[in-house]
């Protein structure tokens, strides 16, 4: 019996949810936590991948091919924001807007994909887009460095659904493994030159560092945002990015019992309506037609 695309998904917002608090944990520059995290990963995937990669790869028409190497430039690009917003900004915050992705995903999905979009989907996306305007507005409070923590993770949240959209573009062209290690792969070669054109070392850390890095290889990135792939090829990608608004909780939680941070008034309330969009997009997909 095939397991429930659901199931995975929240399986997958369990794994996600601990790459706020690792990243916070690592101490690094945001774009060396960046590139280990996604190297590391698709050095650990490739024994496994390697054998559907190279007789796949090859064999990838040109259009394919630059749209794999578009959705590694993107999740290269989101993950280098995000994660710079997470020093910036509160994890609650941070986690909140970047999980805005829905927002970004319904305009792609349908631009790209040709999707149609269910009225479900469009209400939950406009609480979403209310819940983040509230979050932006605790934050207005606390200085440019705040806002520009929002702003990072919103830009995060684009490329990210960018990425998500890709993704499902490319379905039936490549087997799961061999896509996730070409754009797993594009990304941490993405990262490489960023870390290059900024000057921001890659060598030199304590071995609790890397120990972090590996963590978040692994438990977010390999286990978590695998199954979002596998997730992707069964459900529509704006379905995909709402559910995952379910991370924000556990996040905001892992964060208040390890790091000792506690969300403001206002990130909570926008908070709570960015995750009422999830129940109402349950409750839409569930209904009769």
């Amino acid at each position: 019996m095939s397991r429930s695309p659901y199931a995975l998904l929240a399986l997958a917002v369990l794994c996600i949810s601990t790459g706020s608090i690792f990243v916070r944990l690592a101490g690094a520059p945001p774009l060396a936590v960046a590139f280990y995290r996604i190297s590391l990963a698709a050095l650990l995937l490739a024994p496994f991948a390697a054998g559907g990669a190279r007789r796949s790869w090859p064999a990838l028409p040109p259009r394919p091919r630059a749209l794999l190497m578009a959705a590694g430039v993107a999740l290269g690009v989101h993950f280098a924001t995000w994660i710079a917003s997470l020093s910036l900004t509160s994890v609650a915050a941070s986690v909140l807007l970047v999980n805005t992705t829905p927002l970004f995903t319904l305009f792609f999905s349908r631009a790209f994909l040709g999707e149609t979009v269910a009225p479900a989907v469009l209400g939950a996306t406009g609480l979403a887009l209310g819940g983040a305007g509230l979050i932006a507005a605790g934050d207005w409070a606390q200085g440019t460095n705040s806002l520009s923590g929002d702003l990072l993770a919103l830009v995060g949240a684009m490329t990210l659904s960018l990425y998500h959209v890709i993704g499902r573009g490319l379905r039936g062209a490549l087997p799961l493994d061999a896509y996730v290690l070409g754009v797993w792969s594009v990304a941490a070669a993405t990262l490489a030159l960023l870390c290059l054109a900024a000057r921001v070392r890659l060598t030199g850390y304590p071995p609790r560092t890397f120990g972090l890095f590996l963590a978040l290889a692994v438990i977010p990135t390999l286990v978590g945002h695998g199954l979002v792939n596998r997730s992707l090829r069964r459900l529509p990608a704006p379905v995909v990015g709402l559910f995952l608004l379910g991370e924000p909780v556990a996040a905001t939680a892992l964060a208040y019992v390890l790091l000792r941070e506690t969300p403001g008034t206002w990130t909570l309330a926008g908070g709570a309506v960015v995750l009422a969009a999830l129940a109402f997009l349950t409750l839409g997909e569930r209904a009769p037609a």
